[in-house]
């Protein structure tokens, strides 16, 4: 036994396969491009009579009933024949409507003339199609004569090969369903001597319904003959679906048609000729987006994801003309993207960042508070139309868009929706012109869906969107909320140079000089000299007020990082606490009414051991108060970190991480410090090391990770390492820099403030955090974090 298809499926296929118009002319245009079309493509849209025109005669013929004549129904009908229509299809449609001697007649004649008439008709000069093409290939839903040329491509792929085939599924022949009821195709390749010529009435596929397929027979003819040599294709469309106009055409050819092929290429000579005619006239389409209009962009953002001897790697560059500044250059290497792309969190390997393939983007960004006119586009209106019509972020594979990406209100990138949860700059779809450039060969992961409405939702497709989004909605939106900072702080004096009493009192000395030397030879009234004395003493009073308010925001900082850090706590103590009485809850379950002595004892032996983790934590969390935060003085350092990692045991265990100390730890060492200050710190660097552990442990099974703390005296030093990842050097500073991280999005606490609220902390102690030791676990990497104390209070 098979499957047997009927023949409704076949009109199923094709009503849920396209989802638009457009896209149905999409996809007989790709077939062109595909057939290597030497004159490009020409779509002809030809149009008689309107279908709401046509049908409000019928209406009116059955509202007049009986008394309606020829006469009176053929003067409605002609008065409604577009004034632009071809002669040739006018003559046929006056023809027969005059012909009918009675309205039943006229009215069959006017339906049959109306199918005939009205036709779209999609002609190229590619390699064409022989009878047993049309019979073995066009007429096989689901082909795989492309599929095997495609896959051949892949498998002998060279550098800078393009993919043989755009399309490949062997459905898109179903589009012309879409279009209209009939469908005429007339083809021949150079090598045919006649016109090979195949009609399809798909009204014929509704009739026979729930009969199979097989019972609706298809079969090529043979046509007129040819010039030898000369190949083609010709696909006629009649009977339209559709109610076709110059607007709507126009409206398909600016929003869809135009994005067919990468608006952003302007090289005219190698873009694929496509030519709209509707009634005879050309329909204007925008070809290119205006290279003026992308110079002209306040901020872009361009990448590279390449993959080098297996290993993949992603460069980021980054520029803004609203701000002075140079490029800005970012290098996302193997760990990095792990991170950043989710697959350290989702449990994919590291070989889908291979199997993803090689990719590159542009991305152009316009504020619109700061649009202005540009020469060559026009004025500040005209520009921000302009903008309108390209925004949004296309998908370009060699070359061709993949559909709907880039579509008014498509947000395949989730853009819109962190937007809307931001402040600040508001990278959206509606402020982007940007696309994204893949290929068949080189993403063989990245297929289109049956229905074209996107890629299939493989993980190789999750980890593409994962590391775009990544890209602008945090480095790119990261580096134009600096550089908007960075301007503003320009001129803003620091606070240690403001607060700087002698300054002033030399510029007091100075104005006192001066007006007792004008005073000498000055005449006039001395109240005006008094007056600039009092001016000047208003002046420092103003002064010594910012200088005590400027003193109680600095105040107010140190006291936000404290909170920012008990915030991190919280949520850790919070987890754990989640954990104990999840496992508390499941503990209780198991106790059966038998035995219950016994049982009952097991249990709360086991719930003891819960509570012991759940106040390890609160433990940890009381020096971290506001109160006890402020009280500084000598503190044994070394029982501070046993019974910080002493609460963190269960999650050790959970995380298969293995501690061990430096002999010191055996004794005390001495710091002045505040003992929630350096819990947090441990804290900060702890959670940062079971991340960074985790990644590398999911990658490789056999890894085992470890933590080593070791203590040193004069200056007191504590030194934490892990043989996780690591750091490279090059980002041995900006790890402290707040909102810094390469995490996943998902796992990234309040968004890379952990290192930065330690080193910050480590400061208000008078002693530094800092990255030591490179290469002493990886080549080129920093795996030890040094934190280095005051021995006393001087």
């Amino acid at each position: 036994m098979s499957f047997n298809i009927t023949a409704r499926t076949i009109l199923h296929l094709g009503a849920d396969l396209i989802s638009s118009d457009a896209v149905a002319l999409y996809e007989l245009i790709k077939n062109a491009i595909d057939a290597r079309s030497k004159d490009g493509v020409t779509v002809s849209i030809d149009i008689v009579i309107r279908e709401p025109d046509f049908e409000s005669v019928i209406a009116l013929a059955h509202d007049i009933g009986e008394k309606a004549s020829v006469e009176q129904l053929v003067k409605e009908f002609r008065a409604r024949i577009l004034s632009d229509a071809p002669e040739e299809l006018t003559k046929i449609f006056e023809a027969s409507i005059t012909s009918a001697s009675d309205v039943a007649t006229l009215l069959t004649n006017a339906r049959q003339a109306y199918r005939v008439c009205n036709r779209i008709v999609v002609s190229d000069t590619g390699d064409g199609m022989s009878g047993d093409d049309l019979k073995n290939i066009f007429l096989t839903i689901g082909t795989t004569n492309r599929t095997r040329a495609v896959n051949y491509a892949i498998e002998h792929v060279k550098p800078g090969q393009k993919s043989p085939y755009l399309g490949e599924k062997g459905v898109g022949r179903l589009s012309v369903m879409r279009l209209g009821r009939f469908l005429r195709v007339e083809t021949a390749t150079k090598d045919d001597s006649h016109v090979n010529i195949l009609e399809i009435d798909w009204r014929r596929f509704e009739e026979a319904y729930d009969l199979p397929a097989s019972s609706v027979k298809l079969a090529p003819t043979i046509g007129p003959e040819k010039a030898l040599g000369e190949s083609f294709t010709r696909i006629t469309v009649l009977d339209l679906r559709a109610n076709w106009t110059f607007s709507g055409l126009e409206e398909i050819a600016v929003k869809q048609i135009a994005r067919i092929m990468d608006p952003f290429s302007w090289d005219e000579r190698r873009r694929f000729p496509i030519k709209l005619i509707f009634n005879g006239q050309p329909v204007q389409k925008a070809r290119t987006v205006a290279n003026e209009l992308l110079k002209n962009a306040h901020s872009v953002c361009r990448g590279n994801f390449t993959i080098t001897n297996g290993i993949p790697s992603l460069v980021v560059e980054l520029e803004s003309n609203l701000y002075a500044g140079d490029l800005t250059s970012l290098s996302f290497d193997l760990t990095d993207l792990k991170s950043i792309s989710g697959i350290a969190t989702n449990g994919y390997p590291t070989s889908i960042l291979e199997s993803l393939g090689e990719f590159n983007f542009e991305f152009y960004w316009f504020n619109r508070q700061r649009l202005k006119a540009i020469e060559g586009i026009g004025d500040r209106e005209k520009v921000r139309t302009l903008i309108r019509s390209w925004t949004g972020v296309s998908l370009f594979r060699d070359g061709y868009r993949v559909l709907p990406y880039g579509d008014e209100g498509d947000d395949w990138l989730g853009l819109d929706r962190d937007a809307l949860a931001a402040g600040g700059y508001k990278l959206n779809t509606k402020q982007i012109v940007g696309r994204v450039r893949i290929g068949r060969l080189a993403n063989p992961r990245l297929l289109d869906q049956t229905n074209r409405q996107g890629l299939t939702d493989t993980p190789e497709k999750k980890v593409l969107v994962a590391l775009l989004h990544s890209v602008i909605a945090r480095w790119w939106a990261k580096y134009l909320d600096e550089a908007g900072a960075a301007q503003k702080q320009e001129q803003v004096l620091s606070y240690d140079s403001v607060k700087e009493s002698s300054v002033v009192e030399h510029l007091e000395k100075r104005t006192k000089e001066s007006i007792k030397s004008i005073s000498r030879n000055y005449d006039g009234d001395l109240k005006h000299l008094q007056e600039v004395k009092d001016a000047f003493l208003e002046i420092k009073d103003a002064h010594a007020r910012a200088v005590s308010r400027i003193g109680t925001i600095e105040e107010e900082k140190e006291r936000l990082t404290q909170l920012a850090g008990i915030g991190l706590m919280i949520e850790v103590i919070a987890h754990e606490l989640t954990r104990a009485t999840e496992a508390t809850q499941k503990t209780l379950k198991t106790i059966k009414t038998k035995n219950v002595d016994k049982e009952t004892a097991a249990a709360f032996q086991v719930l003891s051991q819960q509570i012991k983790v759940i106040q390890r934590r609160l433990h940890t969390l009381e020096p971290l108060s506001i109160t006890a935060r402020q009280r500084r003085s000598n503190m044994d350092i070394v029982g501070i970190i046993k019974y910080v990692l002493e609460s963190h045991t269960e999650q050790f265990s959970r995380h298969r991480i293995s501690i061990s100390y430096s002999p010191t730890l055996d004794s005390a060492l001495s710091a002045f410090v505040v003992e929630g200050h350096i819990v947090q710190i441990l804290e900060n660097l702890i959670s940062n090391s079971v991340y960074w552990l985790d990644v590398e442990r999911r990658d490789h099974q056999s890894f085992e990770p470890k933590i080593q703390i070791d203590v040193l005296p004069a200056p007191p030093r504590l030194r934490f390492t892990d043989n996780g990842p690591g750091i490279p050097v090059s980002r041995a500073e900006s790890v402290f820099e707040p909102f810094f991280s390469t995490k996943s999005l998902s796992a990234a606490r309040l968004q890379g403030l952990g290192l930065y609220i330690a080193r910050q902390t480590a400061e208000m102690l008078g002693g530094t955090l800092t990255l030591v030791d490179e290469g002493n676990v990886r080549v080129g990497r920093f795996n030890t974090f040094e934190l280095e104390l005051r021995e006393n209070s001087e």
